[in-house]
């Protein structure tokens, strides 16, 4: 991941998630966001559907962080949920 560049004055993030679907706000100046799913899986979309416990592209626990590109015509809508109880989403915004 030596592409990924954490942005000046952004912090990394650690959020339990909780039953219904979560929208991370996308700062501006964000290209990029590394995610991962820790304890339980995590389900999320990019267009601003909801995703579901069984809908939505996967992050499954224990899986090296993943990044995701947020340039190009259309920003995304990036909402995140809980496959199961004690999903923990940790992320950061990048360059």
């Amino acid at each position: 991941m030596a592409d990924f560049v954490p942005l000046t004055g952004e912090t990394h993030h650690s959020v339990a998630l909780g039953a219904g679907a979560l929208t991370l706000s996308l700062p501006l100046h964000a290209q990029k966001i590394m995610i991962q799913a820790l304890a339980q899986n995590i389900r999320y979309t990019l267009e601003g559907t909801a995703p579901a416990a069984a809908s939505g592209f996967q992050l499954k626990a224990g899986d090296p962080p993943r990044v995701i590109e947020l340039t190009g015509n259309n920003r995304l809508v990036l909402k995140v949920i809980r496959e199961t109880s004690g999903a923990i989403l940790e992320y950061e915004y990048g360059e």
